[in-house]
């Protein structure tokens, strides 16, 4: 599989006006960041937290993808995205999950283990900390933050991906993407990012608007990864003096906007890895 190829032909879907529908089930706090990278990356996102009619979002309303997030989860919430996720599942929609700051209460553990156990994730995105979380290892992480040592995290990623038999993403100085088979590394991106609230959350929002495009969501995941990165490095050279974090994040969304496929190709640091 020459994987940069692929990443090419799926990132130059986005011109085609293909508008892939995106079911939104989110935080309260980022929602708005979501809600414009997937507007940015192609896509059309439409959300609820209406239990009586979020299975009807997926079914009915045709979602070619469906993003839940953590962030702010409750139970109500839970029961929400469980119903969703197994109707996701019976339709076979794509389901990506990040499961923002699943280390900082007993009741988030819990709720990562329920829907881990009702519904199939296709692709599952956190950092090094939430993914140890879920294997049942001692973490580092501080709310969102993750403070691990990132040197041998592939063993942590391929060993969630053959628990889940997902795709397992985990964002990072390098950003590791695999599916127990095979693995990429994407080493694009701007230390500025960790500064931004939901610049995680966005990944996974342009994950999920291509993972409408194809059924290969180790590739969709690979080019959400891709995107952000290289977005944030045209933002970082945008920056004039005085110019902050607020000002570094509307670049990156214009980045995202406006990046032609050539721009990311040329500027793309992407490594492919076949396991055995």
């Amino acid at each position: 599989m020459n994987l940069r190829n692929h990443v090419e032909k799926l990132y130059a879907q986005k011109f085609e006006e293909k508008y892939p529908l995106v079911c939104f089930l989110t935080n309260y706090v980022t929602v708005l960041d979501l809600v414009d990278m997937c507007i940015h990356s192609g896509g059309s996102p439409v959300l609820t937290d209406e239990i009586s009619e979020a299975h009807e979002m997926v079914e009915y309303s045709k979602s070619q993808a469906v993003v839940m997030n953590f962030g702010t989860i409750n139970r109500e919430y839970l029961d929400i995205m469980t119903l969703t996720g197994k109707t996701a599942n019976r339709v076979h929609v794509p389901v990506i999950l990040d499961p923002a700051a699943i280390t900082a209460s007993s009741f988030r553990k819990y709720a990562i283990e329920h829907l881990l156990k009702e519904v199939k994730v296709d692709i599952l995105k956190g950092n090094l900390g939430e993914i140890k979380f879920i294997l049942g290892y001692d973490t580092k992480n501080k709310g969102i933050d993750s403070f691990e040592d990132e040197d041998g995290a592939e063993k942590y990623c391929i060993e969630l991906a053959e628990k889940l038999g997902t795709v397992v993403v985990m964002t990072g100085k390098t950003d590791i993407i695999t599916d127990g088979k095979r693995m990429a590394k994407v080493s694009n991106g701007d230390a500025k990012l960790k500064k931004i609230c939901g610049a995680g959350s966005s990944v996974a929002a342009i994950m999920a608007t291509y993972s409408g495009l194809t059924e290969d969501y180790f590739l969709s995941a690979t080019v959400g990864c891709a995107v952000m990165g290289v977005a944030s490095e045209m933002a970082e050279e945008r920056m004039k003096e005085r110019e902050g974090i607020r000002t570094f994040k509307t670049y990156v969304h214009d980045a995202v906007s406006m990046m032609e496929t050539k721009e990311l190709m040329d500027r793309l640091n992407l490594m492919e890895i076949e396991l055995d």
